[in-house]
């Protein structure tokens, strides 16, 4: 796949916009420049044609008139003919135009091509009076006057000073150009940094600082701070997958071992049949606790494999009635042990867990609990809804959890007591899969206790509507 370069596109951006910008201003500079070229030209040849027009005057023969342009600059690139009323030629330029012009059909001001030229024109009228002081008024000549000149030349200046925009334009575009590149260099330093040292992450080493110029810039420090938190609970996971794989490792090596040891002692010399069934029902019960520890491993891997997945809404189960049917098939234990098992619910309690998950999370809480409290005490379990919630809590009155332990109880395989004694036949899986069922049902369970006098555990669902 072809790379791309955020830079690139950046300083291309920019310099397109700059380079119609430049564009706009030369349309407008010329505009400009021949709008003021021009209205100064016009004003020139109307200047000039006026000063022109005031040299007809009287001639010899009293009944006419002349032009007289002594004394009168008239450049050689301009072009004028005055006539009188009748037609007649006063005076015309050297090079005048061979085919004619009709004063009639032009305005003051007018443009017309010759000779592969065009000329702007100016087109005056005026009168001269012979003798008026004469009885009859004296002699009233009109006089026509066309004076004009080529405009080629202001077009020439026009374009030099167009010229003069384009190529400062051009040079404050190259200019812009390589300023903007070493700008941009410069800025993006502190996202190099950053994609420098998340690239020293790796499987072996997971030490992620953020460079300070990335904590300082401000449309990097969010970034930053989503890497490292992203980086910190990746670490986590892989640490808490390689501790469940050792821990299991160790599980099932001990379960083998205790399996094995069995089978082994009883091969170690002849038995009779009694001893052999009792060993037999050993190893069975040893197979049996492999087995549950194997199936509850299976379930946490898949609580764990869908845990960013919230359950249906269409799944529904009674959270109250499989408290019920979990406190009634622990009964037994209960009455064993000389526990009195409360259950106070308040009827249906309807959370977003199907049933098999539900009597999951009820039996592991009402059984460590009754596996945990002291003999002769009581287990309360109690339900209630409120605020859109269902809250399931199960006191126990037994030994406690020590406050530097209470943090790690919904770890997989975790254990208390330090020897992994097996007094409670459990596996330590039980909370970690509370915990993923509860994450599923994007609920929440906690755990508060004290030494010698008891737990508490809290389990927080939102209720389902089904």
């Amino acid at each position: 796949m072809k790379s791309r370069s955020i830079t690139r596109r950046l300083i291309i951006a920019v310099l397109l916009l700059e380079l119609l910008a430049a564009l706009a201003l030369v349309a407008l500079a010329t505009f400009h420049e021949s709008s003021i070229r021009f209205r100064a030209f016009d004003a020139t040849l109307q200047s000039r044609a006026a000063t022109l027009l005031g040299a007809v005057g009287e001639a010899d023969d009293p009944a006419n008139v002349m032009l007289d342009t002594r004394g009168i600059t008239i450049p050689k690139r301009d072009l004028y003919s005055v006539t009188d009323e009748t037609g007649r030629i006063l005076g015309q330029s050297p090079h005048w135009l061979k085919e004619p012009i009709d004063p009639a059909v032009y305005e003051a001001l007018f443009r017309v091509k010759r000779n592969g030229q065009t000329y702007r024109f100016v087109h005056l009228q005026g009168t001269r009076i012979i003798d008026p002081g004469d009885k009859n008024g004296g002699v009233i000549h009109h006089i026509t006057l066309l004076y004009g000149a080529p405009t080629g030349p202001i077009w020439h200046e026009v374009r030099e000073a167009v010229s003069f925009y384009t190529f400062a334009s051009l040079v404050l575009l190259t200019l812009t150009g390589i300023i903007m590149a070493w700008f941009l260099r410069r800025g993006l330093a502190p996202l190099r940094e950053l994609a420098d040292e998340a690239g020293r992450v790796s499987a072996h080493q997971w030490q992620f600082t953020p460079p300070e110029s990335a904590r300082t810039t401000r449309e990097l420090a969010p970034l930053a701070d989503a890497i490292e938190a992203a980086l910190l609970r990746l670490q986590q996971t892989f640490q808490q997958q390689r501790r469940f794989t050792s821990d299991a490792a160790h599980e099932l090596k001990t379960d083998v071992a205790i399996v094995k040891s069995s089978l082994q002692l009883l091969s170690m010399r002849p038995r009779a049949v009694d001893e052999y069934q009792e060993g037999l029902e050993v190893a069975l019960r040893d197979c049996n606790r492999l087995e549950s520890t194997v199936q509850e491993m299976l379930t946490l891997a898949g609580m764990q494999y869908t845990a960013h997945q919230t359950a249906s809404p269409t799944q529904a189960s009674d959270l109250a009635r499989c408290a019920q049917e979990a406190v009634h098939r622990f009964a037994p234990l209960a009455q064993l042990r000389q526990i009195n098992v409360i259950l106070a619910t308040g009827g249906a309690a309807m959370v977003a867990l199907d049933e098999k998950e539900s009597t999951l999370l009820c039996t592991n809480l009402i059984l460590n609990a009754i596996q945990h409290s002291h003999p002769a005490s009581s287990v309360q379990v109690g339900l209630r809804s409120e605020h859109g919630q269902i809250n399931l809590t199960v006191d126990d009155q037994g030994e406690g959890i020590a406050a530097n332990i209470l943090p790690h109880v919904f770890e997989p395989f975790f254990r208390g007591d330090a020897s992994r004694d097996r007094k409670s036949g459990g596996t330590g899986l039980g909370l970690a899969i509370c915990k993923a069922i509860c994450e599923r049902a994007a609920g929440s369970i906690e755990i508060f206790s004290t030494l010698n006098t008891g737990t508490r555990v809290l389990v927080q669902l939102p209720t389902s509507a089904s």
